[in-house]
């Protein structure tokens, strides 16, 4: 290749990166993009701040040609709502939202401003999107596999207590998607273990549903797929650590903070790929015609401190699918 035909190509890349780089067109207002978020403002706001990153990383510098407005209901969602009304008469050019409940919310407030999801249970189940591969309204995202994981949690219990006879599994009632989880987690289990379904519907809850565990002396203790589990782990957890019985969660914050495992698809890439999806609704495209993405990776973390504590040996098997292992 000689000199002039490199030079031109790196010439074209350059004006294709500049492009890309910056999407506003000179003198346009910068789009303004709404987060309606459940969690509390004043914590590590893990979503939000990848969020916003990824989308920097695509061309969208805040105070450039971007802004953004946080609505935080600082862990109460009931609170979404009021929330989502107050943000969509701002008129947002899009809104983000992590989480089933924030959606609904989103949904409640606007049926034509673009709302993205990175964290959508059964969204068409639900009638938030007509089909995943064409929504057909004003949302799109990625999917979070809740049910679906439900049985591989169940199956890592029983590796990892193999003798293991009574399981409780946490869940929040009334939800399609949990009857779902509940289903294939039994289904997992077989017949040597008998499974103890215990309901939290919110976190003033979760007593009864602990006491009901405890009574059944359940030996370990799954958890379904339901965001306000997370921001209750530490009480979980201190729970599970009285009884001396593994959890099996879907995120890894909760192997952090003490339990057993944690299996799911990974978080931090259902955000970026989130990001990149509301980057192609400010360009121009409908959510309508965004398909809804699926994840395609998931992550096993294991947490030896915990399983120590317990007297559990993580057997071989296990450890070679993990992807993280807290020593």
């Amino acid at each position: 290749m000689n000199t002039r035909r490199k030079f031109l190509i790196g010439l074209a890349a350059l004006y294709a990166n500049l492009a890309h780089a910056q999407p506003a067109k000179p003198g346009a207002k910068p789009v303004r993009v709404g987060i309606l978020s459940t969690v509390v403002s004043a914590g590590p706001q893990i979503g939000v701040k990848l969020f916003v990153a990824t989308l920097g990383e695509l061309g969208w510098v805040e105070g450039r040609n971007i802004v953004y407005d946080r609505v935080y209901a600082e862990g109460d969602e009931k609170r979404l709502p009021a929330l989502a009304a107050e943000l969509v008469a701002r008129r947002p050019d899009l809104i983000y939202v992590g989480t089933i409940p924030e959606t609904f919310a989103a949904l409640a407030a606007t049926r034509t401003i673009p709302v993205v999801c990175s964290g959508m249970n059964d969204p068409v189940e639900f009638g938030i999107v007509k089909s995943l591969a064409r929504p057909g309204g004003n949302v799109t995202g990625v999917v979070t596999l809740g049910p679906e994981t439900g049985s591989k949690r169940m199956q890592l219990l029983k590796e990892a207590v193999p003798k293991i006879g009574r399981v409780g599994v946490l869940m929040k009632p009334g939800l399609v998607s949990q009857t779902r989880e509940l289903k294939l987690i039994e289904q997992a289990a077989g017949a040597g273990v008998k499974v103890f379904p215990a309901m939290a519907n919110a976190p003033e809850e979760l007593d009864a549903a602990f006491a009901f565990l405890a009574k059944n002396r359940v030996e370990g203790l799954i958890l379904a797929q339901v965001a306000f589990f997370s921001r209750e782990r530490k009480r979980i957890l201190a729970f599970a650590a009285k009884q001396r019985i593994p959890v099996i969660a879907p995120r890894p914050q909760l192997a952090d903070d003490g339990a057993l495992m944690s299996y799911n698809a990974i978080f931090a890439e259902q955000v970026r790929r989130a990001a990149h999806l509301a980057d192609k609704v400010l360009r121009g495209t409908k959510p309508a015609d965004i398909p809804v993405e699926q994840p395609t990776r998931f992550e096993l973390v294991v947490n030896m401190k915990t399983a120590k504590a317990l007297g559990i040996t993580i057997p071989q098997s296990v450890l070679v699918q993990a992807t993280r292992v807290i020593e």
